[in-house]
């Protein structure tokens, strides 16, 4: 058996299962997958538009006040040249 937790895991469950440990590591991905689709496909930068994910007893994923006051200020100041783009 490998040392890798995660793999040991995915493979007791599928054994137990009765299922391959390929459908169990889909299903150990899916939120994650979730989540970077949404950040990378839902978010508008420009109109300040964050969406929340909450997958129950997992994770959730919420963009603050504070943190999109943050993002403004440095929108605004990467227009007015102010700092560079790196």
């Amino acid at each position: 058996m490998s040392t890798d937790p995660v793999k040991n895991l995915i493979n007791n469950l599928a054994k137990e299962m009765g299922l391959s440990p390929l459908d169990i590591e889909r299903v150990y991905k899916a939120p994650f997958e979730l989540q970077s689709i949404i950040m990378r496909f839902r978010c508008d930068r420009e109109r300040q538009y964050f969406p929340s994910l909450r997958i129950p007893y997992f994770l959730i994923f919420f963009c603050p006040e504070r943190k999109k006051q943050r993002l403004k200020k440095l929108q605004e100041m990467k227009k007015d040249g102010k700092i560079s783009n790196k």
